[in-house]
């Protein structure tokens, strides 16, 4: 179960909520760091995706396409024209109901019941607050809030008990998103050494045809050494890897592996 990731994400969405409060009408309309979307489309995003697991039932955009990101910007079309207001109002309903739903999934009839997600793969139910967790705190530090977003206020905590939920997922995930495109590069075991706030030490292999993520506390000759908040904004293609990594070992066989890792 996953009851950190209930806790960060109820905290994230607080800070959201009140972030939004304070934006200015410029502000509402300024390009984010997200490409393509205003500070006002990742609010919306945001919203969309809570109501989601709000509403399981909610109407999809016509053609609805297949894949997660391609969706998420057609549920963003669909209300690029409302108000700022309209936007905040959205968020702040749809999120005080996602939280009620994943505080219900932890509990013992729902949390290993598991669930599709089309291209990103199936999970636990309880891990959907680790995705909710993850998917504010990329976007409040790296879309929105400066330095790499355009929204100029005081940086918020990325603390141990933020990060370490949005973590939980980005492991849970990598073998679900990307298996198949790092079946070339990754050709033997590659370690990670993430430092700093929910520091975690893991390596990467193949066990058959399975892509497998292992915590461990003896690590491969070939490690990649980050930060955890490095690795939030690299893994996620917010920014190249190089200024932010590392490399013990083979830089020729790791390089390849970390330009094909690309997390949702």
């Amino acid at each position: 179960m996953s009851q950190q990731g209930v806790t960060a994400t109820e905290s994230l969405m607080k800070e959201l909520g009140e972030l939004a409060r304070g934006l200015s009408a410029d502000e509402w309309e300024l390009e984010s760091a997200a490409a393509g979307w205003r500070v006002q489309d990742v609010i919306v995003h945001l919203g969309t995706f809570c109501n989601l697991i709000a509403d399981p039932e909610m109407t999809m955009p016509e053609n609805a396409p297949p894949t997660s990101e391609r969706l998420n910007d057609a549920l963003v079309d669909e209300r690029r024209h409302w108000t700022a207001e309209e936007a905040i109002d959205y968020y702040e309903a749809q999120s005080t109901a996602a939280l009620a739903a994943l505080t219900a999934l932890q509990g013992p009839e729902f949390a290993e019941a598991t669930i599709p997600l089309a291209d990103l793969g199936t999970y636990h139910l309880a891990e959907l607050s680790n995705a909710f967790a993850f998917d504010h705190l990329v976007h409040l530090t790296s879309d929105l809030l400066a330095p790499h977003g355009p929204i100029d206020r005081e940086a918020i905590d990325v603390d141990t008990a933020r990060i370490a939920p949005a973590l939980d997922w980005m492991l849970a995930g990598l073998p679900n998103m990307y298996a198949d495109a790092l079946r070339e590069p990754l050709t033997r075991p590659l370690g990670f050494d993430l430092t700093g706030p929910g520091a975690r030490s893991f390596v990467i292999s193949w066990s058959g045809d399975h892509l497998v993520v292992d915590d461990a506390t003896e690590l491969p000759a070939d490690v990649a050494v980050s930060s955890t908040v490095d690795f939030l904004r690299w893994s996620t293609k917010r920014s190249d890897w190089r200024p932010s990594v590392t490399i013990v070992g083979d830089s020729e066989f790791v390089a390849p592996v970390l330009d094909t890792i690309n997390i949702i």
